[in-house]
Protein backbone atom coordinates (compact mmCIF):
# COMPACT_ATOMS: atom_id res chain seq x y z
CA UNK A 1 0.00 0.00 0.00
CA UNK A 2 1.04 3.46 -0.93
CA UNK A 3 1.86 6.27 1.84
CA UNK A 4 -1.25 8.01 0.68
CA UNK A 5 -3.33 4.56 1.29
CA UNK A 6 -1.91 4.35 4.31
CA UNK A 7 -3.20 7.76 5.50
CA UNK A 8 -6.33 6.46 4.00
CA UNK A 9 -6.43 3.79 5.98
CA UNK A 10 -5.54 5.75 9.02
CA UNK A 11 -8.52 8.50 8.57
CA UNK A 12 -10.85 5.75 7.93
CA UNK A 13 -10.35 3.74 10.41
CA UNK A 14 -13.12 4.48 13.11
CA UNK A 15 -15.65 3.33 10.31
CA UNK A 16 -14.03 0.32 9.10
CA UNK A 17 -14.46 -0.86 12.71
CA UNK A 18 -18.09 -0.44 12.66
CA UNK A 19 -18.41 -1.91 9.37
CA UNK A 20 -16.23 -4.79 10.93
CA UNK A 21 -18.28 -5.21 14.16
CA UNK A 22 -21.26 -4.51 12.71
CA UNK A 23 -23.59 -7.35 10.11
CA UNK A 24 -26.29 -5.15 10.30
CA UNK A 25 -24.30 -2.05 8.92
CA UNK A 26 -22.50 -4.58 6.02
CA UNK A 27 -25.35 -5.80 5.05
CA UNK A 28 -26.70 -2.28 4.58
CA UNK A 29 -24.11 -1.04 2.37
CA UNK A 30 -23.81 -3.75 0.41
CA UNK A 31 -27.47 -3.92 -0.18
CA UNK A 32 -27.72 -0.48 -1.00
CA UNK A 33 -24.69 -0.82 -3.71
CA UNK A 34 -26.28 -3.29 -5.07
CA UNK A 35 -29.95 -2.37 -5.38
CA UNK A 36 -28.33 1.07 -6.87
CA UNK A 37 -26.61 -1.20 -9.40
CA UNK A 38 -29.76 -3.27 -10.24
CA UNK A 39 -32.05 -0.29 -10.92
CA UNK A 40 -29.53 2.12 -12.41
CA UNK A 41 -28.10 -1.22 -14.72
CA UNK A 42 -31.24 -2.30 -15.43
CA UNK A 43 -31.88 0.72 -16.69
CA UNK A 44 -29.27 1.07 -18.26
CA UNK A 45 -29.15 -2.34 -20.10
CA UNK A 46 -32.81 -1.94 -20.58
CA UNK A 47 -32.14 1.59 -22.59
CA UNK A 48 -29.69 -0.12 -24.38
CA UNK A 49 -31.73 -2.96 -25.65
CA UNK A 50 -34.58 -0.83 -26.97
CA UNK A 51 -31.66 1.02 -29.07
CA UNK A 52 -30.17 -2.04 -30.51
CA UNK A 53 -33.79 -3.51 -31.45
CA UNK A 54 -34.75 -0.06 -33.25
CA UNK A 55 -34.73 0.62 -36.54
CA UNK A 56 -36.51 3.98 -36.79
CA UNK A 57 -37.88 4.62 -39.94
CA UNK A 58 -39.72 7.82 -38.88
CA UNK A 59 -39.31 11.09 -37.25
CA UNK A 60 -42.08 10.00 -34.70
CA UNK A 61 -39.82 6.41 -34.10
CA UNK A 62 -36.57 7.88 -33.51
CA UNK A 63 -38.02 10.58 -31.17
CA UNK A 64 -39.72 8.05 -29.24
CA UNK A 65 -36.90 5.80 -28.46
CA UNK A 66 -34.62 8.94 -27.65
CA UNK A 67 -37.26 10.64 -25.62
CA UNK A 68 -37.61 7.44 -23.50
CA UNK A 69 -34.03 7.36 -22.76
CA UNK A 70 -33.68 11.13 -21.80
CA UNK A 71 -36.47 9.88 -19.06
CA UNK A 72 -33.98 6.71 -18.16
CA UNK A 73 -30.99 9.37 -17.98
CA UNK A 74 -31.80 10.68 -14.57
CA UNK A 75 -32.78 7.37 -12.77
CA UNK A 76 -29.55 6.17 -14.22
CA UNK A 77 -27.39 9.02 -12.85
CA UNK A 78 -28.87 9.03 -9.72
CA UNK A 79 -27.84 5.34 -9.20
CA UNK A 80 -24.48 5.56 -10.34
CA UNK A 81 -24.18 8.16 -7.61
CA UNK A 82 -25.84 5.78 -5.06
CA UNK A 83 -23.28 3.59 -6.54
CA UNK A 84 -20.60 5.64 -6.25
CA UNK A 85 -21.28 6.69 -2.64
CA UNK A 86 -21.90 3.31 -1.67
CA UNK A 87 -18.78 2.37 -3.24
CA UNK A 88 -16.87 4.66 -1.16
CA UNK A 89 -18.04 3.12 2.07
CA UNK A 90 -17.28 -0.34 0.67
CA UNK A 91 -13.60 0.71 -0.11
CA UNK A 92 -12.84 2.35 3.26
CA UNK A 93 -14.27 -0.36 5.15
CA UNK A 94 -11.00 -2.05 3.90
CA UNK A 95 -8.90 0.37 1.69
CA UNK A 96 -6.09 -2.05 2.60
CA UNK A 97 -7.32 -4.80 0.95
CA UNK A 98 -8.85 -2.83 -2.26
CA UNK A 99 -6.24 -0.39 -2.82
CA UNK A 100 -3.85 -3.23 -4.27
CA UNK A 101 -6.53 -5.63 -6.07
CA UNK A 102 -6.23 -4.90 -9.69
CA UNK A 103 -9.69 -6.24 -9.92
CA UNK A 104 -10.59 -3.48 -7.83
CA UNK A 105 -8.82 -1.07 -10.19
CA UNK A 106 -9.96 -2.72 -13.72
CA UNK A 107 -13.32 -2.07 -12.45
CA UNK A 108 -12.58 1.30 -11.42
CA UNK A 109 -11.77 1.91 -14.99
CA UNK A 110 -14.96 0.20 -16.26
CA UNK A 111 -17.14 2.54 -14.27
CA UNK A 112 -14.66 5.48 -15.56
CA UNK A 113 -15.07 4.19 -18.89
CA UNK A 114 -18.94 3.60 -18.60
CA UNK A 115 -19.49 7.10 -17.32
CA UNK A 116 -17.42 8.58 -20.61
CA UNK A 117 -19.67 6.05 -22.70
CA UNK A 118 -22.73 8.05 -21.25
CA UNK A 119 -21.55 11.05 -21.89
CA UNK A 120 -20.63 9.97 -26.17
CA UNK A 121 -24.40 8.55 -25.90
CA UNK A 122 -25.64 11.71 -24.78
CA UNK A 123 -23.85 13.60 -27.62
CA UNK A 124 -25.15 11.22 -30.33
CA UNK A 125 -28.31 11.10 -28.73
CA UNK A 126 -28.21 15.75 -29.28
CA UNK A 127 -27.00 14.97 -32.91
CA UNK A 128 -29.95 12.79 -34.25
CA UNK A 129 -32.88 14.56 -32.63
CA UNK A 130 -31.05 18.09 -33.38
CA UNK A 131 -32.06 18.05 -37.07
CA UNK A 132 -35.43 16.69 -35.95
CA UNK A 133 -36.22 19.38 -33.63
CA UNK A 134 -38.81 21.89 -35.49
CA UNK A 135 -40.28 18.82 -37.45
CA UNK A 136 -43.80 17.54 -36.85
CA UNK A 137 -44.03 15.06 -33.81
CA UNK A 138 -46.64 13.22 -35.89
CA UNK A 139 -45.54 11.96 -39.74
CA UNK A 140 -45.59 9.02 -41.37
CA UNK A 141 -41.67 9.40 -43.02
CA UNK A 142 -39.09 10.98 -42.29
CA UNK A 143 -39.05 15.00 -42.66
CA UNK A 144 -35.40 15.30 -43.22
CA UNK A 145 -32.71 13.19 -44.36
CA UNK A 146 -32.37 10.34 -41.35
CA UNK A 147 -29.29 10.83 -39.51
CA UNK A 148 -27.61 7.36 -39.92
CA UNK A 149 -24.02 8.24 -38.88
CA UNK A 150 -25.12 10.30 -35.66
CA UNK A 151 -27.20 7.11 -35.05
CA UNK A 152 -24.75 4.59 -35.34
CA UNK A 153 -23.10 6.60 -32.56
CA UNK A 154 -26.03 6.17 -30.27
CA UNK A 155 -26.20 2.19 -31.27
CA UNK A 156 -22.36 1.64 -30.70
CA UNK A 157 -22.66 3.34 -27.19
CA UNK A 158 -25.21 1.54 -26.57
CA UNK A 159 -23.44 -1.69 -27.36
CA UNK A 160 -20.59 -0.18 -24.95
CA UNK A 161 -22.87 0.17 -22.52
CA UNK A 162 -23.98 -3.31 -22.36
CA UNK A 163 -20.12 -4.68 -21.92
CA UNK A 164 -19.37 -2.49 -19.21
CA UNK A 165 -22.48 -2.67 -17.29
CA UNK A 166 -22.23 -6.78 -16.97
CA UNK A 167 -18.32 -6.29 -16.97
CA UNK A 168 -18.72 -4.25 -14.45
CA UNK A 169 -21.28 -7.05 -12.14
CA UNK A 170 -18.57 -9.99 -13.25
CA UNK A 171 -15.61 -7.84 -11.69
CA UNK A 172 -18.00 -7.05 -8.70
CA UNK A 173 -18.30 -10.77 -7.96
CA UNK A 174 -14.73 -11.77 -8.28
CA UNK A 175 -13.71 -8.98 -6.60
CA UNK A 176 -16.26 -10.07 -3.67
CA UNK A 177 -14.78 -13.75 -3.73
CA UNK A 178 -10.83 -12.63 -3.83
Amino acid sequence: MTAAFDTLATVVQPWADLYADSATLATAVIAVHMLAMFVGGGMAIGADRAILRAAPATAEAVRAVLADLSTMHSVIIASLVVTFLSGGALFTSDVATFSVSWVYWIKMGAIGALLLNGLRLRRAERAVLHPLANMPIHTTEMPVAFPKREWSGVRSSAVISLALWLSIVLLGVILKNR
